[in-house]
């Protein structure tokens, strides 16, 4: 478990806990890295969820499956990320996705059921309250994720997303946390064609970009494809 320390606290419910901090807690809730060997599910669409994982290494992807078969991966999870904290404090329905390793992994399985019983600890409640904090955030990033998919064109989308990105970053100049990928599932736009548009806007001048670094050359034309 050692090796993971460094992981764990930098995940959404060890935030602000010390090293000591972490080592108490993980203790007393007996908490122990579990394996999944790649094409194993760690959660299966449809089931009930009563727990969280905090992947320590390996590859998982989220998953979900439409009536016609349609398979869309919905986010590539990394080292440290939360994965099952929306669902695991829904009384009645079921996970609408699966979690797939995609290589050999080894994930921390948190109960909620045991956190909430156990919050009596500070340790325990200081975890519940980071966890509920980062619910918070999926949700106001849900929330814009809805207002980009309500745009009807794609240089609306990534004008909106580049604005949202400029105000929080509080500057022109940021790096984006997303990869091309995960900004056209944010977007709900092809990769190809996200990446087609971004040309074309920098081509216009709008903007110029590098990666996922980004400058905003003229903030008010950008703020017009709105």
């Amino acid at each position: 478990m050692d090796k993971y320390y460094e992981v764990l606290l930098k995940s959404q419910p060890f935030l602000g806990f010390s090293l000591e901090e972490l080592r108490s807690v993980l203790e007393y809730l007996n908490a122990n890295p579990v394996s999944y060997p790649k094409g194993s599910t760690v959660f299966n669409q449809g089931e009930k969820i009563t727990h969280s994982g905090i992947l320590l290494e390996g590859s998982v992807i989220a998953e979900s499956v439409s009536y016609s078969g349609e398979r869309r991966i919905i986010q590539t999870l990394h080292a440290g990320d939360l994965f099952g904290d929306v669902l695991m404090y829904s009384e009645h329905d079921p996970t609408p996705v699966s979690t797939i390793v995609r290589e050999d992994s080894k994930v921390l399985l948190l109960d909620v059921n045991e956190l909430m019983e156990k919050a009596c600890n500070p340790l325990c409640r200081k975890a519940l309250v980071n966890i509920l904090h980062g619910l918070a955030d999926k949700f106001w990033t849900l929330n814009r994720k809805i207002a980009y998919l309500s745009c009807n064109q794609m240089r609306s989308k990534i004008a909106m997303f580049l604005l949202d990105m400029q105000k929080r970053h509080n500057s022109q100049t940021f790096i984006a946390e997303y990869s091309r990928e995960e900004l056209a599932s944010l977007l709900g736009v092809n990769r190809s064609a996200l990446s087609r548009e971004l040309s074309r806007m920098q081509k216009d001048g709008l903007i110029s970009f590098y990666k996922s670094s980004f400058k905003i050359e003229n903030l008010q034309k950008l703020r017009n494809c709105l």
